[in-house]
């Protein structure tokens, strides 16, 4: 018998006892064996399989819980990693011959038995175990306590230098890789009421969930997932199967006179019920109840909470109900994404203020039903932005424990050009709560871009955000994004063809046009050569010569690798005729008409009925700011980038115009105050001249690495383009040397 094996897999299996999903995939890995190896080592060794050992030390460690009655045989099933107490009593009783109950009285029996010298030299088994060759069970167990205590030390040095290795290595990432032993759904809990209460059925759920992921080390699912769920006859193991979780609750609501009724069960995997309590009392108490269901089933989950975390599922989120209810039937409202809802929504937010003026949460959900429908209300956005920030830094002050707080903070930074406190707020989110899904979605996006990208980072909060919300369109067509910037193409098709059904046909387009555009990249950084991206955009409009995107692309193309105007121009008027209906189609078109000096046809463009349908108020402001600039008419240009609409956002046109008109001053305020991209940095040190300062930006520009940056079509570095310097830059980043460098 290997015994060094053997007690190696017995630590291990003791190390991960509670996990119920601990079988033979995650010990082969954890041991650094490949399963076929175990099942053989184990087989010849024990004579058991691994699934058989693994159940044999669950059941023996059970044993030793009953014997020291610290806690009920079903606590107990579960601290042993059943995740049924019949299946336990069962499997018990299978080996020991007797009931977790009756356990300890024959255990003692034994014990007598043996003092009296009945079973010295017996074959027969006492409880299960076979005394052959160790004849009771305290001897048994007493010859493990020669090595389990030792063992435990070493376990424990073990678990000690991990913990500090790992918190040593991550210190700058915040998030240490956990092991998420507990993962759970709350369905929408089931209207039972005469009138409609849809809108406080769903808050009950909501509120149960937000209690439930605040909880570290417990992984729940996000209500846009599990509301896929609102009306299925589908068996709760078909749907903890699908949603990748352990447990599911489910329950429905009543409300009759002022009186609330409320079921609420837990279910396992296996659409065993766990617990269910029915709760009956006074609207007033609804608060309460909440708080019960959330720490009864935390107490199911045999969770051991922080103070910190106790703390939190106590909390109130007002006390006024009448602003409860408002805030309640607000959020309802906001999620159905239309016109009409989200102006009632604002106007029942803003009464749950004006009812409690201490209600964070209300504050919060204003701010983001304000940053999470632009498109709603985009004629208003800039003011829209200045009630969100207000809106925000109210509820931190009110309390600073909120984590939807800091997701908004971090949308509004990156909105502002803060891209350094993008970061810095999101990470604060997820330390407040490790299931908020917005986060890891959007610093997962905020990974992507500008001088942040880490695309490890950017992978490892997709995934979680997925795993957390594996329903949302939106994560997976991130998640797409995020696997081709990752060259993982194949990851990307496959997870494309296993969610497609998720995705409208708009997004399927995208989608699409992703893959082209990513194979381009690809191949052009294979050759250490970007003209290769103009030779396969042309390729791929031979095979598909109606594609609008494509004829875009290659546009973009021609000015951005060898600065070729006409070739701009050409194709993305293409694009344009191809496809008018499509706003991204709209603006390359009028920049390439102004980069060749085509006013009167930019300014027809810009004037037609169509033009003004496709872009909100501020795309046109920012489209006409470049007309008067590419003009050289500096004043009428800087006069639009103080316009409300774009001076927020669009901060660095306004630098741009006065770099031009010569107010360095001016210049320098701004670019000490705004957190600015390298590469808007870099146009503004070239209109001013400041080589060395041009330069480090571009340096800085990691995107280069990926992706074709927009600087070598830009007027802006024309005075440079001679310059060995700038040849230089071009060979270093795949960009060819062309007439313009001789």
């Amino acid at each position: 018998m290997d015994k060094a094996f053997i007690h190696k897999v017995e630590q291990t299996i003791l190390k991960h006892i509670e996990d119920e999903l601990f079988g033979v995939s995650e010990l082969a890995s954890e041991i650094g064996f490949s399963k076929s190896q175990v099942w053989r080592k184990l087989k010849a060794s024990t004579g058991k399989t691994p699934n058989e050992f693994i159940k044999i030390i669950r059941l023996q460690e059970a044993a030793k819980l009953i014997l020291k009655k610290q806690h009920t045989a079903s606590k107990i099933s579960y601290l042993v990693g059943f995740n049924s107490p019949s299946y336990f009593n069962k499997c018990f009783h299978d080996h020991f011959g007797v009931t977790p109950g009756d356990y300890k009285v024959e255990y003692k029996n034994s014990l007598l038995k043996v003092q009296k010298g009945q079973s010295k030299n017996s074959n027969s088994t006492v409880l299960g175990l076979e005394t052959k060759k160790t004849n009771t069970i305290q001897e048994k167990l007493s010859r493990r306590k020669k090595w389990i205590l030792p063992a435990l030390f070493g376990l424990l040095i073990i678990a000690l230098a991990y913990y500090f290795y790992t918190d040593y290595t991550n210190k700058t990432t915040l998030f240490k890789k956990k092991s998420n032993k507990k993962s759970i759904a709350v369905l929408p809990f089931k209207d039972m009421s005469q009138e409609d209460t849809q809108w406080f059925c769903d808050g009950i759920a909501e509120n149960i969930l937000f209690k439930l992921s605040q909880i570290n080390g417990l992984t729940v699912i996000s209500r846009t997932s599990s509301n896929t769920y609102r009306k299925t006859d589908k068996k709760i193991s078909r749907i903890a199967k699908e949603l990748g979780v352990s447990y599911i609750v489910e329950g429905s609501v009543t409300i009759h006179d002022n009186e609330v009724r409320i079921n609420t069960q837990l279910i396992n995997s296996k659409d065993e019920h766990i617990w269910s309590k029915k709760y009956t009392d006074n609207f007033k108490d609804i608060f309460t109840i909440q708080k019960n269901v959330a720490e009864q089933i935390v107490e199911q989950l045999q969770i051991d909470l922080t103070l910190e975390e106790k703390r939190s599922l106590s909390s109130f989120p007002t006390e006024n109900l009448k602003a409860y209810e408002s805030f309640l039937r607000a959020r309802y409202l906001a999620d159905k994404v239309t016109k009409e809802d989200y102006k009632q929504s604002i106007e029942l937010f803003m009464h749950a203020i004006e009812l409690d003026p201490n209600f964070a949460d209300a504050y919060i959900e204003l701010a983001l039903t304000y940053l999470y429908n632009y498109n709603i209300d985009m004629n208003n956005w800039n003011q829209n932005l200045i009630k969100s920030t207000q809106l925000v830094d109210k509820a931190i002050l009110i309390n600073p424990n909120l984590s939807k707080a800091y997701v908004a903070r971090g949308i509004l930074s990156y909105l502002n050009g803060k891209t350094e406190e993008v970061k810095e707020n999101f990470e604060k989110a997820l330390v407040l709560n490790p299931n908020e899904v917005i986060a890891h979605r959007d610093i997962a996006v905020y990974y992507t871009i500008e001088n942040s990208i880490d695309l490890n980072k950017s992978l490892f909060h997709i995934n979680r955000a997925a795993e957390l919300d594996p329903f949302s369109s939106t994560i997976n067509s991130i998640k797409i994004n995020i696997l081709l910037k990752n060259k993982r193409i194949n990851e990307a098709v496959e997870l494309y063809e296993k969610k497609s059904s998720l995705f409208s046909d708009q997004i399927k387009i995208r989608i699409q046009n992703n893959f082209v555009k990513n194979k381009m990249e690809i191949l052009s950084l294979e050759k250490k050569d970007w003209t290769e991206s103009i030779k396969y955009l042309e390729e791929e409009i031979k095979k598909d010569s109606q594609n609008a995107y494509i004829y875009k692309e290659l546009g973009e193309a021609y000015d951005k690798v060898i600065n070729d105007d006409i070739n701009f121009l050409k194709y993305s008027k293409k694009a344009y005729e191809l496809d008018s209906t499509d706003w991204k189609n709209v603006s390359p078109y009028v920049f390439a008409l102004l980069d060749c000096k085509k006013f009167k046809e930019a300014e027809k463009l810009m004037n037609s009925k169509n033009y003004k349908n496709l872009l909100n108020d501020q795309q046109e402001k920012v489209n006409l700011f470049n007309y008067y600039y590419e003009k050289e008419e500096y004043d009428t240009a800087l006069k639009i980038s103080n316009d409300p609409l774009i001076s927020g956002t669009y901060i660095f046109l306004k630098a741009q115009v006065l770099a031009q008109k010569g107010d360095i001053k001016a210049v320098r305020e701004i670019l000490n105050v705004q957190m600015m991209k390298n590469i808007n940095k870099a146009i503004i040190f070239a209109i001013l001249e400041e080589r060395d300062s041009m330069y480090y930006n571009l340096d800085q520009d990691k995107n280069l690495i990926y992706m074709i940056r927009p600087f070598n079509g830009l007027q802006e570095f024309d005075p440079y383009r001679k310059e060995e310097r700038y040849k230089e830059y071009l060979r270093k980043n795949y960009l060819p040397i062309t007439h313009w460098n001789e």
